[in-house]
């Protein structure tokens, strides 16, 4: 409630000096949230997608040294069984394709925010890594 003061101001004085934000100012605010997060969002998206092909990549390591273990034990990777069928943090199913001599795994995204170019990532026993771009 608007009184006057011991200052002597009119009762609309009173009130005005009261008043919150004004409309502009509250656009005003609002406008540079939406600016801040148009700038932070895409950059969010970016490293959570690369956090993801990390986790592939980090799979299939994973995957090749567990692989290079029971190969020096069995001396076949064919041999090799109970194998993880995802990445650790669940974002890539992963398969492999054994033979005595040989392997070669893939994990395969599935879901949002990863590069397009990194949804299938390769990793034979000879070290070769496709996409380059994605290791």
């Amino acid at each position: 409630m608007c009184h006057s003061t011991a200052r002597g101001l009119r009762r609309s004085e009173a009130c005005r000096e009261q008043a919150g934000f004004t409309l502009l100012e509250l656009m005003l605010v609002v406008a540079i949230i939406a600016i801040l997060a148009g700038i932070a969002y895409p950059r969010y998206q970016d490293a959570l997608g690369e956090a993801r092909v990390a986790d592939g990549r980090s799979a299939l390591m994973a995957l090749a040294g567990r692989l290079e273990r029971c190969r020096t034990r069995t001396h076949s990777y064919d041999a090799c069984t109970d194998l993880p069928s995802r990445s650790q943090a669940g974002h890539y199913r992963l398969a492999t394709t054994l033979s005595s001599t040989h392997y070669r795994l893939t994990a395969t995204h599935e879901g949002e925010a990863v590069r397009t170019d990194c949804r299938v990532l390769v990793l034979d026993a000879t070290g070769r890594t496709l996409p380059e771009a994605c290791w």
